[in-house]
This record gives C-alpha cells, sequence and structure tokens, in this order.
C-alpha cells in the first residue's frame, strides 16, 4: 500500500474522494491515454507536494500561479494542484505573443510560472523578451517570478486498481483559493478577474442541477482553457458530477465528426450491404498518381506526420475535394505571411504559434487522406507504444486505432464549431456522415449547448435537421459570473433566441438605465441592463479597485451589491409548454433575450505611431459569426503611401494574440460621430464594408441564413443578433452585434 496523503475539505475534493475510483475522469481522444478517479487525487497531492519543495516554501495562499499546459489530464492535475496550496491559479493563453503573457504576468504579480515541456520554448520566450515596465505602478512591487518546469504524468494504465490513500482532513477554510483569468481587453487594458473557489463551486452546483450531469456522462473537450466556458462548465463541474472528460484540442471538424461517429461505425457498416461488408458506396474513382502530391506526403513523413507514399493513391471525390481545401488554406496561409514583396522562398516566412500549429494539424488531415491501407504495423512518432492506451496502429484508421468507442453524451461549444461542423458534415464518408447524425440524435447524445456568442437560429434548426431532433441548447454567461441564465433540459423550454432564465442561485433583475430605475420582476417587453448577485459572482478585478467599485452597485436589503453585466436584455412571456417547470422549478414564468452590449461602440486614439484614430468593428462572417474590421485614420506625415493590412498585421503580429489582429481593413478620412461623440457602428460597418462581407452569410444549405428587414425597420432577430438594411437601393445584408462572453 502506498504512501497517504491529505488535501484539504474543499467541496471538489471532498466529493472526488467519493467517486468510484476505477471509473474514468480523464481521457485523451486520439492517443487513448486514459487516467482514473482514483489516481486524481493523490497526483494532485504529489504536484502540490513539488510546489512547495520548488519554491522552499511551506505556505503559498493567496499567490498567483500562473501557468502554461497544454488541454490534458497535466492541465487538470495543475490547476487543481494551485487549489489545493490555497492559491490563485492563473491559466495562460499558449497562441498569446510574448507582450500579452508578460502584462499579465506583471499586472497579477505571479510568483510562479509553470509550464509543461511542450512550452519550454514559449517560457523561454517570455522570460529573455523581457522589455517592458510592470503594469503594476505600486512602489514596493518587485518581480520574484520563478519559472518551473512540470513532469509529465503517463498514469498507472487501465488495468490498474490499487491507488494511494487520500485523505480529505477537517480543514474547509478554501480563503486563498480560486482562479484568475483576463478579460478579453477590447475596450482597456485586460483585467484580472478573481473568482474564489466559493464562486467556483458555486458555478459547478448551479450547473449539475440545471444540466444534469452524471457519472454515466462522457463530455468531449474541445475547447480553450484561459476561459470560463473552459474551465468550469467542462472541466470542474463534470469532475463534480464525475463524469468523464475526454480531451480533443484544438478543434478539427473532421476529426470531431470522426470521434461521434466511432462507437457506431461498426453497426452501419454491417447495414450498408446485405453480406455485412463494409458498404464503398461515394468511394468508387479511378487510380491517380501525382508525383509532387508523393513528394509532399513523403515531406510530411520526415515531420512525422505520416508513412511515405511512393505508390499511386485511390482516391474519393470527396477525398479530393479535401486536398483541395487543405491546398488552399496552407496556400493562404504562406501567402499571407510571405507578403507581396515576394514568395516565401525567397522572403521567408513568419507563422505565428496559432499558424504553426494549424498548418501541423492540415498537414496531418493531410495525411489521412492519401494514407494507404496499411499492411502491417505503422511506427509511433519514438518508435515505442505507450502503455496507457496507445497501441500500435496497425489497424484501419491509423490515427484513430486508439480512440474510444463510448459515446459522446454531453458536447458544450461556441457556435463558429456547429458552423463548421454543419459545413464539414457534407464531405464527410457516408460511413462516417450517417454514424456521426446517430451520434449526435438526442437518443446517443444528452445535451448539446451553445455558448460564449449569439447562435444564428439558422444554425440551430440546421443542428435539429441533421441531427434528427436534437435542440441546441442556449445560455448566457460571462468571465465575471460563469453562467448565469440558461435554457432548460427539456426540448420545449429551448426557445429560439432565448437564453432562459437565471440558474439555481443566481440573482437577476433589470435596470432600465434610460430612467435609473429598477424594472419590476412581473414586467416583460421592457428592456434593461441585466445585473446579477449571488455566490457565483466574481470577487474584485485584480489590483483595480476603481473598476471593482464601477461595476457594483450596492444594494440596501442586506443580500450584498450587484454585478452591471453591461449587457442589455428584456423578459418575454412564451407560449406553453416553455416555462411551465418541466426541466426544474428555476425554469419557469417569462425567458429573457440578449438584445446587445449598453455600449457597443469601440474606439480608441493612436495605438501606433502611424495610425491616428481606429474604430473596431464587428463585420458579418458567416463562417465565423463575425470577424475583425478595422476603420483607421492615418497619419499622412508618417505613412503617405497608405497602410495596407499586411501592413497592419505585420505591426500588429508581435504585440496582439492572432484572433485579436483584424482580418479587414479601411482606411478613412473621418470617422462619423453623433452629437454624443459616439459613433454609430452598424452604420459604419455598411458604409465602409459593404465590399468585405464574406459571401457566406447566405448560405443555400439554410446553415447561414438570416432573415432581412426593410429600409429603415430595426428589429430584433436571433439572441444578440439585430438587422438592419443599407439604403433603399442596396442589397439588404445583415449587421450583426453579437455579445461575446
Amino acid at each position: 500500500m502506498a504512501s497517504t496523503l491529505a488535501l484539504p475539505k474543499f467541496a471538489l475534493f471532498d466529493v472526488i474522494a467519493r467517486h468510484d475510483p476505477n471509473s474514468i475522469a480523464i481521457t485523451h481522444c486520439i492517443s487513448g491515454r486514459s487516467f482514473k478517479y482514483g489516481e486524481l487525487l493523490p497526483d494532485i497531492c504529489h504536484a502540490r507536494d513539488h510546489l512547495y519543495r520548488a519554491t522552499g516554501k511551506t505556505n503559498i495562499r493567496g499567490e498567483r500561479v500562473a501557468f502554461l499546459v497544454e488541454n490534458s489530464y497535466d492541465y487538470v492535475v495543475t490547476f487543481l494542484a494551485i487549489l489545493a496550496a490555497r492559491a490563485i491559479a492563473l491559466p495562460l493563453s499558449p497562441p498569446f505573443p510574448a507582450p500579452e503573457l508578460q502584462y499579465i504576468l506583471t499586472q497579477s504579480q505571479a510568483s510562479l510560472l509553470l509550464y509543461s515541456a511542450k512550452f519550454a520554448s514559449k517560457v523561454k520566450e517570455v522570460l529573455q523578451t523581457w522589455s517592458e515596465p510592470s503594469p503594476n505602478t505600486e512602489p514596493e512591487f518587485k518581480s520574484t517570478l520563478q519559472s518551473i518546469e512540470l513532469p509529465k504524468r503517463l498514469g498507472l494504465g487501465l488495468n490498474n486498481t490499487v491507488f494511494d490513500t487520500v485523505t480529505i482532513t477537517d480543514d474547509s477554510d478554501t480563503e486563498g483559493a480560486g482562479m484568475m483569468l483576463y478579460t478579453s481587453g477590447t475596450t482597456a487594458k485586460p483585467k484580472g478577474v478573481l473568482i474564489p473557489e466559493i464562486a467556483l463551486t458555486a458555478q459547478s452546483r448551479a450547473l449539475i442541477e440545471a444540466w444534469k450531469y452524471t457519472p454515466k456522462d462522457r463530455l468531449l473537450h474541445n475547447l480553450p482553457l484561459h476561459h470560463i466556458h473552459g474551465t468550469v462548465n467542462a472541466i470542474l463541474t463534470p469532475l463534480f458530477a464525475g463524469s468523464t472528460i475526454e480531451f480533443l484540442f484544438p478543434f478539427n471538424a473532421d476529426t470531431v465528426w470522426r470521434r461521434f461517429a466511432n462507437p457506431f461505425l461498426e453497426s452501419v457498416r454491417a447495414a450498408s450491404t446485405p453480406n455485412g461488408t463494409p458498404s464503398t458506396i461515394g468511394r468508387t474513382s479511378s487510380y491517380i498518381s501525382t508525383p509532387s502530391l508523393s513528394r509532399t506526403v513523403s515531406e510530411i513523413h520526415s515531420t512525422g506526420f505520416s508513412t511515405p507514399v511512393t505508390g499511386d493513391i485511390r482516391l474519393s471525390p470527396s477525398d479530393t475535394s479535401k486536398i483541395m481545401r487543405i491546398a488552399r488554406e496552407l496556400a493562404g496561409m504562406i501567402g499571407l505571411a510571405a507578403g507581396p514583396s515576394g514568395s516565401p522562398e525567397t522572403t521567408g516566412v513568419v507563422l505565428s504559434p496559432q499558424e504553426t500549429a494549424r498548418i501541423s494539424q492540415l498537414a496531418s488531415d493531410l495525411s489521412e487522406v492519401v494514407r494507404p491501407h496499411p499492411t502491417g504495423p505503422l511506427r509511433q512518432a519514438n518508435g515505442v507504444p505507450h502503455t496507457n492506451g496507445v497501441g500500435n496502429g496497425a489497424a484501419p484508421g491509423g490515427k484513430f486505432a486508439n480512440m474510444s468507442k463510448e459515446k459522446i453524451t454531453f458536447f458544450t461549444v461556441v457556435p463558429t464549431v456547429y458552423t463548421r461542423l454543419l459545413t464539414s458534415h457534407m464531405s464527410l464518408p457516408p460511413e462516417i456522415a450517417e454514424a456521426g447524425r446517430i451520434a449526435i440524435s438526442p437518443e446517443h447524445m444528452r445535451v448539446a449547448i451553445s455558448g460564449s456568442a449569439a447562435l444564428p437560429t439558422p444554425v440551430k434548426r440546421a443542428w435539429k435537421d441533421l441531427s434528427r431532433g436534437n435542440v441546441l441548447l442556449e445560455r448566457y454567461g460571462m468571465t465575471e459570473v460563469g453562467m448565469a441564465l440558461s435554457c432548460g433540459l427539456d426540448f420545449g423550454d429551448r426557445v429560439d433566441a432565448s437564453v432562459g432564465w437565471p440558474l439555481p442561485g443566481v440573482e437577476v433583475r433589470l435596470w432600465d438605465t434610460d430612467t435609473n430605475e429598477l424594472i419590476p420582476s412581473d414586467v416583460v417587453d421592457r428592456a434593461g441592463e441585466i445585473q446579477l448577485r449571488g455566490a457565483n459572482v466574481f470577487r474584485e478585478y485584480w489590483a483595480n479597485p476603481a473598476a471593482t467599485a464601477k461595476e457594483f452597485v450596492p444594494a440596501d436589503d442586506g443580500k450584498g451589491p450587484w454585478f452591471k453585466t453591461g449587457d442589455v436584455a428584456m423578459r418575454r412571456d412564451v407560449p406553453a409548454p416553455a416555462g411551465s417547470g418541466a426541466s426544474g422549478d428555476w425554469a419557469k414564468g417569462p425567458m429573457y433575450f440578449i438584445l446587445g452590449r449598453q455600449s457597443a461602440d469601440i474606439i480608441k486614439s493612436g495605438g501606433g505611431e502611424e495610425v491616428l484614430e481606429a474604430a473596431v468593428l464587428a463585420v458579418p462572417s458567416g463562417k465565423w459569426g463575425q470577424k475583425v474590421g478595422a476603420v483607421v485614420i492615418l497619419d499622412r506625415t508618417i505613412c503617405p503611401g497608405g497602410w495596407k493590412p499586411l501592413d497592419m498585421r505585420r505591426a500588429l503580429k508581435s504585440r496582439l494574440a492572432n484572433y485579436k489582429i483584424p482580418q479587414v481593413l479601411r482606411v478613412v478620412e473621418h470617422i462619423p460621430r453623433n452629437a454624443m461623440g459616439k459613433i454609430n457602428k452598424k452604420n459604419l460597418v455598411g458604409q465602409v464594408f459593404r465590399d468585405d462581407f464574406s459571401g457566406d452569410e447566405i448560405d443555400g444549405h439554410n446553415i447561414c441564413q438570416f432573415q432581412f428587414r426593410k429600409e429603415g425597420d430595426y428589429g430584433q432577430g436571433e439572441a444578440g443578433v439585430e438587422y438592419h438594411s443599407l439604403d433603399k437601393d442596396a442589397k439588404q445584408l445583415p449587421f450583426l452585434d453579437m455579445v461575446s462572453k
């Protein structure tokens, strides 16, 4: 019997200790490596003690501990070990450029930076290029940041049934323990949102009551882990419930479909032909021989992605289409990075970590398309299979040989993911396409949730059609409060464009900011700012008391202040059966509908020596929901020749995360404002970006179709989406003003 370990009596640790120790807590989709609940708490203890030894301390209560760890079991252990030490867990985003990470580390006054071997070079860059002064202006503050590389946990394997004993002590003091996430920084410098352990627990318990997580659930995790959605909804809450979390990151639509389909492929294949042999429908194209393609795949193999192809390759129409799509995306990425001055071969290409990762994924996708059927074992990258869930890859399916055949019952992602899945489903091989439809049907996928941005109703309806009846569940939340509102589990409680009712334990009120008065709780169809309170609400913006005070409204009822979300909503009566309590007593009465941000204009002066003034806007995109557009007024004395999108990208690439860099640019002489000095974003989008709409806002398959309205007619469509035409004679296109939380 191994050593006895101890953890404080935090709610999560206490519950995990009572889960079945032999049930799977965490698994990795592609490799198949799996970790049981019985080994989770011991590993948390060992990781916490490792922190103590590395720092030479036995108490790091309340200290900010930043970490860069990939989506994996190691991330979960690291995160919970920091909580166990009663410290503040500060997850960092790997794609962020060094200056943004440096800002977060200094503003948070982090004392530790933990990292896995995968991000050693990233940490080295952050520490070696630290030239900006600390944003923390307190005279007594001195940076004592210590970096520590974490060991990789390989796990005990599925056959192990003996685990270290962990004692849950009577010490239930959680003060100092929590998580800190940083806001996006679109309107000001990013703020650190301090969420104490008691708020994390309250958020998780509310979701368990509303969404009914159970030990039978298996959640496919496709989300980044420096956001509230990926951590609370998809890690902490399933761990509270004893569910299984399966990591598959970064998101790849074809791989997600393959994972959905995997439990049902054999039955679909058996039903494909009378004698039970796999169907060949849709895969009857002739052989082709392409030397350049063979060379490309051979080159990919040299980086560990595939088996070299020296002969002919059988390609179906869908395979050919997939190759063309990959080629176009690769060419576009390399061309953008290389710029107009020359080819990549002559000018060199500088790629962000995000772009590099995407190219690696595309190369892997390409190798799967042209991979010949193996007749013997395929060599692992290191030549040796791992004993925890990694086989020899000899089965047809290549990299999917170790993929689980347990069905996915719980899926929670952003609207863009559903759009991508709907689009990619059309080009899947018939067997995977059909098995995927079975997998996402209500019979097998218990709940599919959309959040973090407004869900276009056409996407919701298209998913229902594809899944043969599974209605996406919408909810509303933000970093400062976790999830606050949600539609119910009963399909009748999932009304288009609504985000439902306050979750258990959450108080909601609407405040009319024009009249500065409370909207009575029985009043419907009147817009007001959403204000919240409850145990789920964050404590403060770190080291920013002015910002904290600004966002809270004192109350005289002794129940604590109200948090001002800045989002506008209204309550509306909805037809039965919605609101009848079928999903629980919390899901009754009028439902909430998000209308948008109270102040949606984002405009800043300066930002670079070339720029006198800039406005950042959301340009409609059917593929992405929105893409970022920039309208700038230039200083012609510095750049008399103008500014092109590539110039902007080069100027921002080392300073901003890739997703924050505008994708479309317009240079203007004047940015119009109203009498109050504000700009009208919707009008500006129509005036400036008419030629930059993707063209995929209107899709023939009804995936992203939007309704149009007459000139001058403002109307509310999907949650957070407002439509308005350009003018009487212009082609009418929607303006999206989506809430992104």
